[in-house]
């Protein structure tokens, strides 16, 4: 027998050698060949898992992942299996996780992770990028202002295809890979986030208004020039006690609530609710120059002691070392800063 076949038998008996004393050595395999902690368990329970402990409730972990109720039942049944525990006990309306349960979270989390980053090709080509980039607003004015923004910068971000704009939800941010763009606090801890723009407000009126040639005569308006007009509210973010301010947060409310006139949640919708009458809305400087006719409305300036809006964009923490996410945030973060300058305090 000739020199290289003995060599490839001893290395093929060295090798099955090698292998049973690898098999050997971990006691946990069982009668299937597979490693004891492997079987009964599977990434999408484990996920559903995260969405319940998340939630609080069957109904809306099921929602996230987009399954019935009797699979995340079944889902819920087999981690309780295979962890030998509750995992989650019924309080009222909501389940509570156990101590089980919250002890496992953070590990879970982190494998979620692993099998991102394992899914995920490490070379990356912008030259061949290709992105359907969903997106969320907390109004549907500003979701215009980036659409037109996007679509007039078409060449600078061909790697993008923009889906439509939806309304701003937390679970979308959690479940779907999207961008939010949103003017409050208080969001998920998993979501990251950075100031994308910064706009002073305008007081917008009908053309011809008696607050036009009070602007023109003595400047920028005070507080104290809008209450002699009745106000269209445009309350687009109701929490009045998170910053940075919305118009709905109580600065630019009169002191005297009978007049507010009409309260709308449309920022669109501002200058149709204007015309033929005496009423004021106060809007985002950069909502009002890109989505609004001037023909039809006057934008007054306000003073400096007038609240600004900063926006920002936010993502889920399951993108935030995507190369691709990092690359197609990085030239939005540039597109609109080129528009509207870096935003305060950045």
């Amino acid at each position: 027998m000739s020199e290289p076949v003995l060599s490839r038998k001893r290395q093929g008996a060295q090798d099955a050698v090698d292998t049973l004393e690898t098999f050997e050595a971990f006691e946990a395999f069982d009668k299937h060949g597979l490693l004891a902690f492997v079987r009964g368990v599977d990434a999408e329970a484990l996920y559903f898992f995260l969405a319940l402990f998340r939630t609080g409730t069957l109904p809306r972990a099921a929602e996230q992942l987009g399954i019935s109720l009797s699979s995340a039942n079944r889902m819920l049944a087999k981690l309780r299996t295979y962890w030998d525990d509750p995992l989650f006990v019924r309080s009222g309306f909501l389940m509570q996780p156990t101590t089980a349960a919250k002890r496992r979270y953070d590990k879970v989390l982190s494998l979620m992770h692993v099998l991102e980053d394992l899914r995920r090709d490490d070379e990356l080509d912008p030259r061949t990028l290709s992105r359907t980039v969903r997106t969320a607003c907390y109004d549907n004015a500003f979701a215009l202002c980036i659409a037109s923004i996007l679509l007039t910068s078409r060449p600078a971000c061909r790697m993008c295809g923009c889906a439509p704009c939806r309304p701003m939800n937390i679970s979308l941010i959690i479940c779907v890979k999207i961008l939010v763009f949103f003017a409050r606090q208080g969001l998920h801890p998993d979501v990251h986030s950075v100031a994308l723009l910064t706009t002073p407000y305008v007081c917008l009126v009908r053309r011809g208004h008696p607050l036009s040639e009070r602007a023109a005569t003595l400047g920028p308006l005070e507080r104290e020039d809008l209450e002699a007009f009745p106000q269209v509210l445009i309350n687009a973010q109701p929490d009045r006690y998170r910053a940075p301010n919305s118009p709905g947060n109580g600065w630019f409310n009169p002191k005297n609530p009978d007049r507010i006139a009409l309260v709308t949640p449309f920022f669109l919708a501002a200058s149709l609710c204007l015309e033929e009458t005496d009423c004021y809305a106060i809007v985002p400087k950069a909502t009002a120059e890109l989505a609004l006719d001037p023909r039809r409305t006057a934008m007054l300036q306000l003073s400096d002691a007038a609240p600004k809006l900063t926006v920002r964009l936010g993502w889920h923490e399951r993108t935030h070392a995507d190369p691709g996410s990092q690359l197609i945030r990085a030239q939005l973060l540039a597109l609109i800063q080129k528009r509207f300058g870096r935003p305060v305090g950045e």
